[in-house]
Order: C-alpha cells, then sequence, then structure tokens
C-alpha cells in the first residue's frame, strides 16, 4: 500500500514540475485510480485514509464529480461520529464541509443524482443536530418526577456545545431532584474546569467522590487538578446571585439516545 501511495506522489510531483502535456495527461488518466482506492478506503470506513487518498486525486483533477461526491461522504460519517461523541459544533462543521463538496460534485455534474440526495441529506442531518438541546430539555421538562439523569443529560448537551450557563441551569435542576446524585456532580466539575473554574471544579469533583468514590473519572480529574493553579482565568459561568451557592459539575456516561447513523450511501452513478 505505501509503494502505491509513494508511486502516486512521485507522478504528482512529476506534474507540478512542469514536466509537460504529455506528462500532465497521464495524470489525468491516474485520477481513476486514486478515486478507486479512496472510494475502496472509504466503504472499509477508513474515512480519514479515504480522505487523504482523495484530496491528492483531487489536487490533480478538482472537479472529478466523483471525488468530491465520496469526499462529502467521509465528512458526513465523521460528522456523525463526532455527533455521537456529544461534540455537536464539531459535527455541524463536517457538515458544513461535506455540502461544500456534494456542491461542487453536483457542479461539475449537474445530473449527478447521488450528490444532490447526498447534500440534501446534509442539510437535514445538520438541523437534527440544532435540535438536540431542544429535544434535551424536551425529555428533562417531561420528567420532572424524578428523572435527574434527563436534566444531567440536557446539561451535558450545553456544556459540550460551550453553553456554560444553560448547563449550570439544568445540572442545578438535577440536583434539586436528587441532592445526592453524585453524577450530576461530577458533570459539574467537568463543566467548571473547561469554563476554567479550578476552584470549583475541585469543589465539585470532591463531592461526587465522596458520592461515589470508585469514579475513577473523577478520582483522575482531581489528581490532574491539585497540581494546577487554582484558577486558570475568570469563568464565565454566571450563577445567580439569590440563588444559594452550591457545589455542581459532570456525570458519567450515561445510556442516553444516540442518534441514528447518517443514511446508507446513495447508489454510485457512473459518469
Amino acid at each position: 500500500m505505501m509503494t502505491r501511495i509513494r508511486s502516486k506522489f512521485s507522478l504528482f510531483v512529476m506534474c507540478v514540475s512542469g514536466a509537460g502535456l504529455v506528462a500532465l495527461a497521464g495524470c489525468a488518466q491516474d485520477v481513476k485510480d486514486i478515486r478507486t482506492e479512496g472510494i475502496d478506503q472509504y466503504r472499509n470506513r477508513q474515512y480519514v485514509e479515504s480522505m487523504a487518498t482523495l484530496r491528492y486525486g483531487l489536487s490533480i483533477k478538482p472537479s472529478d464529480a466523483e471525488s468530491n461526491y465520496f469526499m462529502g461522504l467521509n465528512y458526513r460519517a465523521l460528522a456523525a461520529e463526532k455527533f455521537r461523541d456529544g461534540d455537536i459544533p464539531a459535527a455541524e462543521r463536517d457538515l458544513d464541509t461535506a455540502i461544500m463538496y456534494f456542491s461542487q460534485a453536483i457542479k461539475s455534474w449537474p445530473n449527478y443524482q447521488a450528490a444532490v440526495d447526498g447534500k440534501t441529506e446534509a442539510y437535514e442531518s445538520r438541523g437534527k443536530y440544532l435540535k438536540a438541546l431542544d429535544v434535551a430539555d424536551s425529555v428533562a421538562y417531561n420528567n420532572r418526577g424524578g428523572a435527574a439523569e434527563h436534566y444531567i443529560y440536557a446539561g451535558d448537551k450545553y456544556r459540550d456545545s460551550g453553553d456554560y450557563d444553560s448547563a449550570l441551569q439544568r445540572y442545578k435542576l438535577a440536583l434539586a431532584t436528587d441532592p445526592n446524585n453524585p453524577r450530576a456532580y461530577a458533570s459539574m466539575g467537568r463543566m467548571f474546569e473547561m469554563a476554567g473554574d479550578n476552584v470549583k471544579a475541585m469543589d465539585a469533583y470532591q463531592r461526587a467522590h465522596e458520592l461515589d468514590p470508585h469514579n475513577t473519572a473523577v478520582n483522575e480529574a482531581l489528581a490532574a487538578l491539585s497540581g494546577m493553579p487554582e484558577s486558570s482565568e475568570p469563568g464565565t459561568v454566571t450563577e445567580n446571585p439569590n440563588e444559594q451557592q452550591q457545589v455542581e459539575p459532570p456525570m458519567q456516561p450515561q445510556d442516553d439516545q444516540q442518534p441514528e447513523p447518517p443514511p446508507a450511501e446513495p447508489e454510485e452513478q457512473e459518469q
């Protein structure tokens, strides 16, 4: 595999170094082989490798419709993985990039229906991701009776998207429902740590540790923070001065609902 990639890289260097029209024609013919390899890697879920291969082919022929299409599929697959990991902003960025590649494929081949479908599905997925926080809030609201974990779930979604104030509000609602919930304190600790307030992060993690001494993630966080300055920079979390101060933080992973993976790959069309 490495030998094949090196040979293609050598061919690329020859093309861009002014080898003449004959050499350039040979490069254009080799794009099909490069594209085929990238497609095989995509189908084997080797998304990063596939992107590198296809990007090399596009450096030779930027208008290649199929290469652009499969680049879009790669980015859409990565977006789904990041969304499952809770990194909504990164997932949105990958979807935006996927839409860009699908658009380029359509520009090169206006009748490329698979690329049209891919672009539409990427837009739909982006809308679903933006609605994820609303869904989390809705679930929490409809389960007020005692489901603190739903508030923790909603809080984690806001925390991971950078909205610390909204996250703190949900964690406090979770603790109002279940004052001794170690996951709520753990989630809150992570939030304060991300906001740069190591003092409150330590307090929250310590409370989580008292309630659940066997939480490895909390114990590691306490050990890591113990050797750091008390506060990196002023925290960005706004607390209501009329509320009684509570120490609050992150949660352990829970079996919450996962979004469905992106739609199956549209049927490949021949050019």
